[in-house]
Parts: C-alpha cells; structure tokens; sequence
C-alpha cells in the first residue's frame, strides 16, 4: 500500500516541529502487514517541551478564562472540520486499527464525530457550571456562595491501540471543554490518527499550546505521567499499566481518570428458551477481534442451555467472516501486532492445559497468509479459576463456564478483580435487572429474549439515532468506567466533561 500518512514533526505549542525527535516510528497495517505511514518518535525533551507548552496555554493563555459558549463554538467548529474530513478519517482508522466497516460506522469513525459533535452542541446546557444560593441576610448585609466549576489544569492523555480515534476524542474535547490544555500520546502503533486531530484543532483555530500531540512508546507515558506541570492524567489501557501510572502520579498527587480491564461475563438466565440460545452466535464477544476491554468474554450459562449454544456457536461460524476489513462483509479483523497474536496464542494454550474443552477454533486462519488474524475461539466446560476466565486475553476468544443456580452464576461473575462490564439475558425484564443490580459492573446490560440481537443480519447497520444530525450512542449517553481493578472515574456525556473539573466555593457577605 505504501506510506499513505507519513508525519514528520510533532505539534507542539500551536506549531509543528521535529525539535527533540528522536527517531521515526512506522506504522504497520495489520490486515497486510505493510508499513502505511511514519510519525516521529519524541524523546523526552520533546515530551517536556509539549507539557511546557500546555502549562503555560493553562497558566497565561487565554483558554481556561474564556467562557464556556467561547469554547463551544470553538469546539463546533472543531466538529465540523473532523466531520468533512470523515470519509479519509474513516480510511485511515481503519488501515491503522483493522477496524471492520460496520464497526468504523458505529463507533470508531461516525459515532467518534458525533460525540465530537454533541460536546460542541451540549456542554453549555449539559453541565451545570455554577450552582447559586438565594441571598440571606448576615452581620453586614446579604450574604450568599456560588459553587463553580473550573479546569483541572494541564491534561496528560494516554491512549490505547483497539480504538484510537474514539478514545483521544473521548479524552481530548471533554478535556478542552472544561477550558483544560492537554497534551496527547497515542499508542505507538496507532498514532496517525491524532496527527489528524492536532490538524483540526490548528484550523479550528485552537489557541497555541492547548492541544499538543506527541508520540513515543513507554518512557514518554512515564514521563506524562510524573512531570509535576501535570496536574490529571486520563489514561485508557491495562490494569498493570494502570497501577503503574498511580504510583507514578501519587508523589504529586495527580487527579486521574483510568479506563483499565476487564473480564467481563453475560449471565444467561435459566428462563431463555433453547432456540434463543441457539440463535445467540459470538459476535457481540468477537467485536474487534475480541479487542475490548468491556466485551463480555465470560458467558454463564445453564447447564441444561450448553449443547444447544454449542450448536449455534458452530452454525454462527458461517457467516462471522474473519477477514480483510475493507472488506463489507468481514465482521472480524485482525489482531493489531504479531505480538497480540502469540499472547492469544499463548492463553489458547493455556485453557487447553488447565482442561477446558476447546469446541473450535484456536488457530490462525489457512486463507489469510498475511495479516494477524486469528479465528473464533470457543472454549466449553472452563471453571472460573482458569487463566482464560480470570485474566484478560484481548483477542477472540469466549470462555463457557456453566452455572446450577442464579446464585452461582452471580458469585461467578463477581468472582474477578475486574468489574467493568457485563450482562443479563432473560425472559423477564424486572428480573434481569435484579440481577444486573448485584453484578459489580459499571456497565451492565440487561436483554430480553424479546429485544436481544444476536445474529449480525438483525443488526440492521448503524440503526437509528447515528446520524449526525441527531448524535446519540456510545460515548454520549450514559457513562462509561469500572469497578474494582478497572479504573477509576467515568467517561461518556457530561459525566466525562465534569471529570476535568474541579469544584470552588465562592462566599459573600
């Protein structure tokens, strides 16, 4: 394919400059493997400089100072430009991503430009700013307070490969529409799309210094992460990762919004009839070729449910195509790097070792000869206590454990440091609730046999509500964080724009 987007400076301080670059990273599609574009690799006075820049836009710029409807109609226009710039967007994320195109609809590409939008259209309304007390009468007159809200300060954004362009525009306009300045690291192997953000900020006409974009691997997110300039960290990737950036950030005692792992499990209930479960498939736990940290990768099921899922799962097969994802109708693309696909390799193994019973998949596909990817893995008769039901294997790969009671099955998924997401598919909808309530999940949906989509034709594309005229979806409602060992803070709508604040009293009288 060839160097498609090569970026030879980093954008530092409303410029673009090379100054304190200290090597060039390429940039691999994992669908073919060929090299599609460089960014260079900041060193650590670059990493400086670019948190420089953001301290001194926070402490002297005119951002933070700007009302809020100054900075919505920044932001807007902030959302337009990505908005008529969807169609390369959309190319490039997915040759950087191997995002496939159903996926690149929903979240990736349009549904990450109409959070852009909404935050541009709604932070005026959505967050409550100032909260007044009627006057009262005190020694020296009328008397009262106001509790404002105001920036945090400088912003370090740390982002994840499996969802790049989601993630620093769920990071960086909530950031910015607090009146913060930020500087962002993507991941090294997907960096290119946030050279296309700092592009539309410099025509949106950002002020200099409040969005500065650097890239580098593990020694520049250690540096963000403890430079005492900084005063937040938000950060989306592994639980280990995430401890490392809390202990990095305690000496000067960093506010920090942490989006870490999961192991999340969908509890099937024991009143969904047989041909529902048959009609499941896998593919709500293969999104992304399983790289999600709130995909349900635990299913729970009843014993007496087990053969008939087992008889979908493998009918399912012959159509969750595994391929190219410029191709319209793959549904599962490849793992981001070789590396990813040994450590699949390597859980795959294991399950295999500690006795769980492999139903199919467990290879890499004999069609493919280039690219990461790897089939649907289906593992049956996993106890909880195994790696594959315990730790998080980010690829696509569902682990079955069977339950005898509604008890059972809800000690079974609480039983993990994890507690990002879940799942609850019953015939009654009061009763999944109930159940979803006791799952110690930030995210937990609850399914009626009535209302679950499982096979990818009831899909139905996009759906409505995705359109930009009307943004609705992931990213702008509800919210979106953990408990437990994933993370800390929520992101999402105005939720994740209030987390860059801080709240001050003012009193008089």
């Amino acid at each position: 394919m060839g160097n498609q987007w090569s970026y030879d400076s980093m954008f530092i301080d409303g410029t673009w400059t090379s100054e304190g670059a200290e090597g060039v990273i390429e940039v691999i599609d994992p669908a073919t493997e060929g090299i599609i574009g460089t960014v260079p690799d900041a060193g650590l006075k670059a990493a400086d400089a670019a948190i420089q820049a953001a301290r001194r836009a926070f402490d002297s710029g005119p951002w933070p100072r700007t009302s809020v409807r100054e900075r919505a109609a920044v932001l807007r226009r902030f959302a337009a430009i990505l908005d008529e710039r969807h169609d390369a967007l959309k190319e490039l994320v997915v040759a950087e991503s191997g995002s496939v195109g159903f996926l690149a609809d929903m979240i990736q590409v349009r549904g990450t430009i109409n959070i852009a939008q909404w935050i541009g259209e709604a932070m005026e309304r959505a967050v409550q700013w100032t909260e007044t007390s009627p006057p009262v009468g005190g020694p020296t007159g009328m008397a009262g307070y106001a509790v404002v809200r105001e920036p945090v300060g400088v912003v370090a954004a740390i982002t994840p490969f499996n969802f790049p362009f989601f993630l620093n525009i769920v990071k960086v306009l909530p950031a910015l529409a607090a009146g913060c300045t930020v500087v962002l690291k993507p991941h090294q192997w997907t960096p290119l799309d946030a050279y296309e953000i700092a592009k539309a900020a410099q025509d949106a006409e950002l002020p200099a210094g409040v969005l500065n974009v650097i890239s580098g691997g593990a020694e520049i997110g250690a540096e963000m992460t403890s430079h005492p300039m900084v005063d937040m960290v938000t950060f989306t990737g592994s639980t280990p990762t995430g401890r490392a950036i809390m202990a990095a950030a305690a000496p000067t005692v960093k506010r920090l919004q942490l989006e870490l792992g999961g192991k999340s499990a969908s509890i099937v209930l024991d009143d969904v009839p047989e041909e529902h479960v048959a009609d499941m498939g896998m593919l709500t736990s293969m999104i992304h070729a399983g790289q999600g940290c709130a995909l349900n990768t635990r299913l729970l099921l009843p014993a007496h449910l087990l053969d008939a899922y087992v008889e979908g799962a493998r009918k399912s097969l012959t159509w969750l195509k595994v391929g190219d994802p410029r191709e319209p109708d793959s549904l599962i693309g490849p793992l981001i790097r070789e590396q990813q696909r040994l450590r699949v390799e390597d859980y795959v193994r294991a399950g295999i070792a500690e006795g769980a019973e492999l139903v199919f998949g467990g290879k890499r596909p004999a069609h493919l000869a280039k690219g990461f990817f790897y089939e649907p893995t289906l593992f049956i008769n996993a106890r909880n206590d195994m790696r594959i039901a315990q730790e998080e294997i980010f690829g696509p790969v569902l682990t079955v454990i069977t339950y005898h009671t509604e008890e059972e099955a809800i000690a079974i998924a609480n039983d993990s440091i994890y507690g990002l997401g879940g799942g609850v598919v019953t015939g009654n909808t009061a009763r999944g609730f109930n159940v979803a309530r006791q799952i110690r999940a930030g995210n937990v949906q609850v399914q009626t046999v009535d209302t679950a989509v499982s096979n990818y034709e009831r899909i139905g594309g996009a759906g409505p509500g995705w359109s930009a005229e009307e943004p609705t979806g992931v990213g702008i409602t509800g919210v979106f964080g953990g408990f437990k060992q994933s993370g800390v803070g929520r992101e999402w709508g105005h939720h994740g724009i209030e987390e860059f604040t801080q709240l001050k009293t003012l009193t008089w009288g």
